[in-house]
């Protein structure tokens, strides 16, 4: 059977179920100076790579739109040949859902940003984060709360939350969005904001990418802090009781911790030693450095004697840069790395019992250092203190976890990051939370996790939220063209 032949069996077999990938195609095709890429075309494999190669993905299109009108056809296109829409910002969905859509948007070709007057900055989502960083802030001396991968798209990042170590001080990246420009499925362009479309407005800020295609965020700005100092609490590799009591005692520090201090715990393996824990504190502090050692003091006391802590007083993007990662840049200007992975996460709403911390640090210490992955956790401090994360109401948008204390990031690579993936990876990341909380209550979903049941990542991930959501897809995308696996 030639290559022809199984085009065609898999067409016939898409309209079988209702979708037209003839007319689909031919109106796509219609659509002037847009680029496309299909499986028979040359480009087409780099094109619909996720990156996360744990996943395989192969939608029927990609297209790299460079203006709205294109972006508003490819929709009206798939909606008529009853196919499905994803959007590729940055592509670094976990489960690489910004490739789960018949047809793929990449936005990459969409990077327009404007910083306004009044500190407003409009965005498109081909942006990522290293991107705009650098923008507003060569432009005006401006900032936003974000993550600290620069490779990260604000598409995503921003629809399903955007955590970042500025977080407590400015919230979350969708805190600060002032309005959105939208694709409806129909192929129409809106505005979502406060006074327009408001139900929209909602579910976009927290509830993801099943609503519509954003093409543009306006972010409201805050001026950079004049001085950032970076921070880390280092030690020797610790016994597992060592580990489990310095990490409790930064837990009961960050309860009360100022906004300013941006925390986070991270835990990496000692190979071929079954009692003992790589762990580490750092992140930045927003302030001077004499106030950084006055913060910290209390908690350094209570830490063994081995605890190394350094600083460093640096510019907003120096401080950008010493959290972005190896390379020690916000630049996106080398190709981004693939990585072949599995994920999960907790939202803690309190501090962890002196039980659960045990069993969690024991199990690292022992079945992490028997995983044939290369992994780490990281533990990030949402709450505590006046966090302005916490500061918002429940209910104002639709991310569902203003009560967050902590949120654990678990994580386990492929050795070399290359397929395949060990069989062991995920039940290893699987007990990574079940040796903490046996039943999580909640879940970030920017660490999207597939293998979650429909009940699971409904509640886990969104929520008191979920049947609000579930009434505004109704209501702007009956037809479900915006739809994938954890999508409503």
């Amino acid at each position: 059977m030639g290559i022809s032949t199984l085009i065609s069996v898999a067409a016939f077999a898409a309209v079988a179920w209702g979708k037209d990938i003839y007319a689909a195609q031919a109106c796509i095709s219609s659509i002037s100076s847009l680029v496309i890429f299909t499986p028979s075309t040359p480009g087409y494999a780099n094109a619909s790579a996720p990156f996360n190669l744990r996943i395989h993905t192969d939608p029927s299109f990609v297209v790299t739109p460079t203006s709205v009108p294109q972006v508003q056809a490819v929709v009206a296109c798939a909606a008529q040949a009853r196919l499905s829409v994803s959007t590729k910002s940055g592509g670094h969905s976990y489960a690489a859902y910004g490739l789960a859509g018949d047809v793929v948007v990449d936005m990459k070709n969409m990077r327009g940003l404007t910083l306004n007057a009044d500190g407003t900055a409009v965005v498109q989502t081909g942006n990522r984060l290293g991107e705009v960083a650098t923008a507003i802030f060569d432009q005006g001396q401006r900032a936003l709360p974000h993550g600290s991968c620069p490779y990260v798209g604000t598409g995503g990042h921003t629809l399903y939350g955007g955590f970042g170590y500025f977080g407590r001080i400015g919230g979350l990246l969708l805190d600060t969005v002032v309005s959105a420009e939208v694709v409806l499925a129909n192929g129409t362009l809106v505005t979502a904001d406060n006074s327009s479309h408001t139900d929209l407005f909602w579910a976009l800020r927290g509830g993801g990418p099943s609503f519509g295609l954003v093409t543009a965020w306006t972010y409201q700005t805050v001026p950079a802090p004049p001085t950032t100092v970076n921070y880390a609490v280092t030690f020797a590799p610790l016994p597992v009781p060592e580990v489990a009591a310095a990490y409790a005692a930064w837990e009961a520090f960050a309860t009360t911790a100022p906004n300013e201090l941006a925390m986070a715990a991270i835990f990496v393996p000692v190979k071929g030693q079954l009692d003992m824990v790589n762990m580490s504190f750092s992140g930045n502090y927003y302030g001077t450095e004499d106030e950084f050692r006055s913060v910290v003091a209390p908690l350094v006391a209570v830490l063994p004697q081995s605890a190394n802590v350094t600083s460093s007083p640096l510019g907003w993007i120096e401080g950008l840069e010493a959290l972005a990662g190896d390379n020690g840049t916000i630049s996106t200007s080398q190709p981004d790395q693939h990585d072949t992975f599995f994920a999960k996460s907790i939202v803690t709403t309190g501090p962890d019992s002196n039980a659960s911390i045990t069993s969690w640090v024991t199990y690292l210490a022992t079945e992490g250092s028997r995983s044939n992955t290369t992994w780490f956790a990281q533990v990030d401090l949402y709450g505590g203190g006046k966090s302005a994360i916490s500061a918002v109401p429940p209910d104002a948008t639709a991310f569902a976890h203003r009560d967050a204390f902590l949120v654990y990031q678990l994580y386990a690579s492929a050795v070399g990051l290359v397929p395949p993936y060990p069989k062991d990876g995920i039940p290893f990341v699987d007990g990574m939370v079940s040796s903490l909380v046996p039943k999580p209550s909640g879940a970030y979903p920017n660490y999207m996790d597939p293998t979650l049941t429909h009940h699971q990542w409904q509640q886990l991930y969104f929520g008191n939220h979920v049947n609000r959501l579930q009434q505004i897809k109704k209501a702007v995308d009956p037809k479900h063209v915006f739809e994938f696996a954890e999508g409503f």
